[in-house]
């Protein structure tokens, strides 16, 4: 097999965290090559909600952390990419049947603004009844006890991810799209990876193969102290523009969902839902079952001459969520990544588990500032 040349870091995975790791890397002056079995961005990072947020509802489980860092970078993102990533807002409308209080919705959004800082200046507010029924007539008005307005990001997730490795190979980096790693030797010197096209040489190699993870690391016999949980997600793509603007609604069970206008496609996507997978992450699907979930949830909601059918449904797409386990206790479930580094003499090898669309940057700064370069 023929050597490739050498580089200061190898990364598995062009999704997000590994173009943001890459792009990070290459502006402080390192070479780096990606390698993806498949196209940049054509995993989970193409598959996702497309929101840029701080997370709402991790506040009810105490994850102020987390939300403050999305938050900052929420805003980040909106300044740097702004033809990408724009603050829209969102509704969140509450009846009399509902599993939480106006005044317990209220509370975390006005946290949630002090969390966004003082940057942020597009508060929260109380929406009168009367407003919302006139804008979204489509919605159910009765047993309708508040209506909340907030302001978080959307963006193209595709789109994103595809800018950012843009922007790392127009400072050098090398991406390599349809190649798989076939295997990894980590001596003391050097770590050797060897694909289809040869082997290639680094001192770092980081595993940024998001719910791949798992598989890669048994498939290439490397070390690790965490593993994941795999949690499914599907999104329905409906004909036709249900609400104006983006909406969070509640389940019975206190889970949420989302309606979110697409003008440009003239189309609704509604998500998400939630289920932990054993399978293969190639060989995951929707189901039937989680279809009928959210139309289901949906319908509630909406007046009778809105409601959706089967056939209203132009497209289904699934994305897989890691979270983060110790392999200690692997009940011990974290939504908050974890940076695994293993270091043997002049080697190391890093493992990203776990983060999410809204906070590669952060991750990918942390990623850097860990390694030794």
């Amino acid at each position: 097999m023929k050597i490739g040349p050498e580089y200061d870091t190898l990364i598995i995975g062009a999704g997000i965290n590994g173009c943001g790791i890459a792009h990070e890397l290459s502006k402080r002056g390192r070479s780096v090559a990606v390698f993806d079995k498949g196209k940049i961005g054509g995993g989970t990072s193409s598959k996702s909600s497309r929101l840029i947020h701080g997370g709402l509802r991790y506040l009810e489980h105490l994850h102020f952390g987390l939300v403050y860092e999305a938050l900052q970078d929420r805003t980040e993102l909106t300044h740097s990419y702004p033809d990408l990533v724009s603050l829209v807002p969102f509704y969140l409308p509450i009846y009399h049947n509902g599993p939480r209080r106006p005044v317990t919705v209220w509370t975390a959004l006005k946290l949630y603004d002090v969390l966004a800082g003082r940057r942020h200046k597009r508060h929260s507010r109380r929406v009168s009844l009367d407003e919302f029924g006139s804008s979204f007539p489509n919605l159910r008005k009765d047993q309708l006890r508040a209506v909340f307005r907030y302001y978080d990001g959307r963006t193209n997730d595709l789109d994103l991810t595809r800018r950012v490795a843009r922007d790392a190979q127009a400072l050098g980096c090398r991406i390599y799209e349809q190649t798989c790693v076939q295997a990894v030797r980590i001596s003391d010197q050097i770590i050797e990876v060897d694909t289809g096209d040869g082997t290639h040489r680094a001192k770092t190699l980081i595993n940024a193969t998001g719910p791949w993870i798992d598989e890669v690391i048994a498939r290439l016999h490397l070390p690790t102290r965490f593993g994941i949980r795999k949690v499914s997600g599907i999104h329905l793509f409906l004909d036709g523009l249900l609400t104006p603007h983006p909406m969070f609604l509640q389940t019975t069970s206190k889970r949420i969902f989302f309606v979110i206008p697409e003008p440009k496609q003239c189309q609704t996507m509604v998500g998400t839902t939630e289920r932990e997978e054993t399978a293969p992450v190639d060989d995951v699907g929707a189901t039937e079952e989680d279809v009928r979930y959210l139309i289901d949830h949906l319908n509630r909601y909406l007046v009778s001459g809105a409601r959706v059918r089967h056939e209203d449904i132009r497209d289904v797409s699934i994305g897989i969520r890691a979270l983060v386990a110790s392999r200690e206790d692997p009940t011990d479930l974290s939504r908050e990544y974890q940076l695994d580094l293993h270091e043997q003499g002049q080697s190391q090898l890093l493992h990203v588990f776990g983060g999410k669309l809204t906070t590669f940057l952060s991750l990918s700064r942390k990623a850097a500032n860990l390694l030794r370069l």
